[in-house]
């Protein structure tokens, strides 16, 4: 039996980690979700995510330092992040590369599209 891969959504909009669970659930993925980073925290430890869907903009630690913060524990540094969010300059994903994120996905999505960037970052 193939193990079902296991995605960590982290935003503190309710609505969106619902909606991105939704998506990807239907996909057969198993998601797990945290309504902000501190919360996040928490799920990684128990959760052991294959791949973490992050937003940027959210109160106390944003998604730039948390996804610096997973790439400096040797826990958790090789775990593809790809930031969900509504930022979407230039200079914001050259932002989030040198924070080491894996992907990029610009609120509002297309389903397939995010789909499709979880499949590519789970098979690389």
């Amino acid at each position: 039996m193939e193990r079902v891969p296991v995605i960590l959504a982290i935003d503190d909009d309710p609505e969106m980690v619902g909606l991105i669970s939704m998506v990807l659930e239907t996909e057969g993925f198993k998601v797990f979700t945290a309504n902000g980073v501190f919360d996040g925290m928490k799920v990684i430890a128990s959760a052991d995510p294959d791949l973490v869907l992050l937003d940027i903009m959210m109160p106390g630690v944003n998604g730039w330092q948390f996804c610096e913060a997973l790439r400096e524990n040797e826990s958790t540094a090789d775990i593809p992040v790809i930031f969900v969010t509504a930022l979407g300059g230039a200079k914001d994903r050259e932002a989030a590369g040198r924070a080491g994120a894996a992907g990029y996905v610009t609120k509002p999505f297309a389903n397939d599209v995010l789909v499709a960037e979880v499949r590519r970052h789970l098979s690389s």
